[in-house]
């Protein structure tokens, strides 16, 4: 669809429209399975879509309100009828709607309860009262997800409010429901309102922590399984928690185990890939009397290479001497080792332009970004002759942009310099980018820069901005000339 994204949506309004008054039995039968199917977001934008009046095909516009009350469409008509822009269409719909014993009605009915017309929120309300009521854990399965995606706005909270009570004091039904819903803020309302009644168990809620989608759950889910175990003094659960694909639940669990004694999980993250998780255990270990670097130093030796966590351990740990047993990492086989080889020297105070420049054209960006990092607060001291080449076409783009920040923060001279090499390329990758610090530098650098450039390189940024001027205009030349000292 060629349209956008409103585009896109107008042409599924028009393909629902047609199958629902054209479509053979079959074909409407799993175009509505996909709409109760369907995420929140495609019945928001189908809502969005009325609201902007694209119900502009063919003659059902006009006829909308017609059809809906003599001519009995079916739900698919219906459906897009609840999201017309006129009020008295959408109310229309949600009559009809409301008399359909199907649950294709209930997302609907959901937007609708948040009308901006009150005639139609209260019909709708009143539906989704009856649906609460004689159905629920339907309901919440449903009505759950549009109605919790909707709740911010200024009238969505009925619904929200009304789900979240039939969650916590109706039958526990619809609170398993809600809590196995693919939709995730079903899953975390559910969750939440489990933990606050106290009807989770300690196996649910390791489960949750451990295989959840959504992050929130799982890290909730654990706090509330390590409050349970330490109150119990059950040690297993802080134990499984501790395979958890989730840094924080790592965390947690390695913490929990050190408040009753158990200090061998905490040695044995150390190597843990997350820095919240290693930074967790090293204070465990000082905390027990041990230093977390001489761990390190030996898992430094051991392996061969060394896991890049342990090389980011001991940067995070060590001392300046220890950048010896990290130089020889800067060549590590793998991309990972190799940035955090660099950074680890960086925490260490070992930063030398010798060291760190080969690395800066390395093949993968994560490495070249962490050498730009170790290299911008010396910058004005690298050769620039060195780093001018790295701009050209044969580097990829992370090498040319880690090149271009450090030329940048060489001095000013140099940065408009090459600015204005790269404006005069016009089909450079960077060169929209130089354009644009160009007139960075005239809007807040220019009035403060109490000097100005002299000899060689006077001539060349007076021989550069000629050439740029086709590109630059007459107004941006004459400025950058005048803030330069150069002769206009």
């Amino acid at each position: 669809m060629t349209g956008g994204r409103a585009g896109a949506v107008d042409d599924l309004a028009s393909l629902l429209l047609a199958v629902g008054r054209h479509g053979d039995t079959d074909l409407v039968a799993r175009a509505e399975q996909a709409l109760v199917g369907a995420k929140p977001r495609l019945w928001l934008v189908l809502n969005g879509a009325g609201r902007r009046g694209l119900w502009n095909v063919s003659a059902w516009a006009g006829g909308a309100a017609r059809r809906v009350a003599t001519d009995h469409p079916g739900p698919l008509e219906l459906l897009l009828a609840a999201c017309h822009p006129d009020g008295f269409v959408r109310e229309a719909a949600v009559a009809a709607l409301s008399e359909l014993d199907d649950v294709i009605v209930l997302p609907a009915l959901a937007l609708r309860a948040a009308d901006w017309v009150p005639e139609v929120r209260d019909r709708a309300r009143r539906a989704c009262r009856r649906h609460l009521d004689r159905a629920p854990t339907e309901a919440v399965t449903f009505l759950a997800p549009v109605a919790l995606a909707l709740r911010a706005r200024q009238a969505g909270g009925w619904l929200a409010a009304a789900l979240e009570g039939l969650l916590r004091d109706g039958p526990p039904a619809a609170l398993t429901a809600a809590l196995a819903a693919e939709d995730w803020r079903t899953r975390r309302v559910a969750h939440a309102i489990g933990l606050d009644t106290g009807r989770l168990g300690i196996d649910q809620l390791v489960r949750a922590a451990t295989t959840d989608t959504d992050l929130p759950i799982r890290i909730m889910c654990a706090e509330a399984a390590i409050r349970v175990a330490r109150a119990t003094g059950d040690r297993d659960v802080p134990r499984r928690l501790l395979t958890s694909g989730t840094a924080a639940v790592r965390a947690e669990a390695v913490r929990a185990l050190a408040a009753v004694g158990e200090v061998a999980p905490a040695a044995e993250a150390l190597a843990d890939r997350s820095a919240l998780v290693r930074a967790t255990a090293q204070a465990v270990v000082r905390g027990a009397g041990t230093d977390p670097a001489t761990r390190y130093r030996v898992l430094l030796a051991e392996q061969q290479p060394p896991d890049p966590s342990v090389i980011a351990g001991l940067g995070e740990t060590g001392t300046s001497s220890d950048a010896d047993l990290l130089r020889p990492w800067l060549a590590h086989p793998s991309s990972r080792g190799r940035a955090e080889a660099v950074r680890a020297l960086r925490r260490r105070g070992h930063t030398s332009p010798q060291l760190l420049l080969p690395l800066l054209a390395d093949p993968v960006g994560s490495v070249t970004r962490q050498v730009t990092l170790s290299l911008l607060h010396q910058s004005d001291t690298l050769d620039e002759r060195s780093l001018r080449p790295l701009l050209g076409q044969p580097h990829p783009p992370h090498v040319r942009v880690a090149a271009y920040r450090l030329l940048r923060a060489h001095g000013p001279w140099t940065r408009i310099s090459v600015d204005l090499h790269l404006v005069n390329d016009p089909g450079h990758a960077i060169a929209a980018d130089a354009r644009t610090d160009l007139a960075d530098w005239l809007r807040h650098d220019a009035a403060t820069a109490y000097s100005v450039p002299r000899g060689p390189r006077a001539d060349e940024l007076s021989a550069l901005l000629a050439e740029a001027e086709p590109i630059l205009g007459p107004e941006q030349t004459r400025l950058l000339r005048f803030h330069l000292g150069l002769p206009t």
